[in-house]
């Protein structure tokens, strides 16, 4: 096999010859040393069976009758642990049941006193041949999986990074959104610090006027900083599994993306008919429900409308929990609709064409569920179907 060339086949292979007869004990042993790399010998039944206990040989020669254990006896209690290896029974005697019995046992072969030399080297070379060509099937399986298990680990390495990757592409979105909330507030405290000045130019500045600066002040502040809590929270990585509300996920994503959303004329509209739980790491469901919102307000991209609107749809039915995220921008063309979830494919100048690949990956091998895309009468619509438990949460 031309792929076993970097693979060392130990073609090396010893055998158990149990006879109880020295002088026949002695010349086999001379000949068999000649074909095979080593030669154990045993004198009875019982010594023979201590023997393969102690060597456990590639193959075994061993007489029908001798004293204390016969040959047959100890190849049953050899099977008993070792169903495979091959066995030559050599007798003097020529009777169907030994026959029959050796059959039974799976010997390999069977070979009648005096023991012709070409039939022996006849049945080594086949049982020598027999187990080079498993060791070589053995060690190529062996190799298969090592294979698979390279090309899984590298797999899952390059996976990590084109996580790290979409996440860095959606930290650059969120970040703008953060852009966004922020100058409205920021805008307000610099019209607060001009109106205090031009208030200390002209007149006193009355206790009720501080407090009032104060409050107000304090206000923007505030809402800054939770804004940034918020962003800090949403990117903090957690690795371990727990059962989280699906709809306060999509609440959260939905409530820190509603004001920059607005602004780019985009409403969220959120639809639970019924609430239910998950199983598994909180922060990746997360990167799933963003990747899609944002693919749908990037839909929007270039359309001057006032009702641009993604709804997103949370229901059970029976033991099946389902998200339906949809928008009203017109939809997918057709020659796209079964690219969506493949790696690097991305109808937008700034996309990445990540993240409905990982979405995909995420929901089905996460989550244990489906993810499927096709057009409505609006637009594109996401549909996501996991199953769920008895003990899940009902809204």
């Amino acid at each position: 096999m031309s792929t076993l060339n970097a693979i060392n086949i130990n073609k090396h292979i010893s055998v158990l010859y149990v006879e109880d007869k020295a002088e026949i004990r002695d010349e086999l042993f001379e000949i068999l040393s000649l074909y095979l790399d080593e030669v154990y010998t045993a004198t009875n039944g019982k010594e023979g069976f201590e023997q393969f206990r102690e060597h456990r040989p590639d193959l075994i020669i061993t007489d029908i009758q001798m004293p204390i254990m016969s040959g047959l006896d100890m190849i049953e209690k050899i099977r008993q642990e070792d169903q495979n290896i091959p066995i030559i029974v050599t007798s003097a005697f020529n009777e169907t049941s030994y026959l029959l019995k050796a059959i039974d046992l799976g010997v390999e072969h069977y070979l009648l006193k005096p023991i012709m030399i070409e039939r022996l080297q006849t049945c080594l070379n086949k049982v020598s041949t027999s187990l080079i060509q498993e060791r070589e099937l053995k060690a190529y399986q062996l190799y298969l999986e090592e294979r698979v298990q390279e090309e899984k680990s590298l797999r899952e390495a390059e996976e990590s990074l084109l996580i790290e990757k979409n996440k860095s592409y959606e930290v650059g979105q969120m970040v703008s959104v953060i852009a966004h909330q922020w100058k409205q507030p920021l805008h307000y405290l610099n019209l607060l610090i001009e109106d205090l000045g031009m208030e200390y130019d002209y007149q006193p500045l009355s206790a009720e006027y501080i407090k009032d600066f104060v409050k107000n002040g304090t206000a923007r502040v505030s809402f800054l900083t939770e804004t940034m809590d918020n962003f800090l929270n949403f990117y903090k990585t957690n690795p371990n599994k727990s059962d989280f509300s699906v709809s306060g996920v999509i609440k959260e994503i939905s409530l820190f993306l509603e004001m920059s959303y607005q602004s780019q004329g985009i409403k969220i509209e959120m639809e639970i008919e019924n609430d239910f739980s998950l199983h598994g790491i909180e922060n990746e469901f997360q990167q799933v429900i963003l990747n899609l919102i944002n693919n749908a307000k990037e839909a929007f991209h270039g359309q001057k409308r006032a009702d641009s609107i993604i709804k997103v749809c949370l229901k059970k039915d029976m033991d099946k929990g389902k998200i339906i995220i949809s928008d009203n921008a017109g939809g997918i063309q057709d020659e796209f609709l079964q690219k969506v979830f493949d790696l690097e494919f991305t109808t937008k100048d700034s996309g990445n064409g990540i993240g409905l690949y990982l979405v995909k990956k995420i929901v089905q091998e996460r989550f244990n569920g489906n993810i499927d895309v096709s057009n409505n009468a609006l637009g594109a619509e996401f549909e996501l179907v996991f199953t769920i438990n008895e003990g899940d949460l009902n809204v």
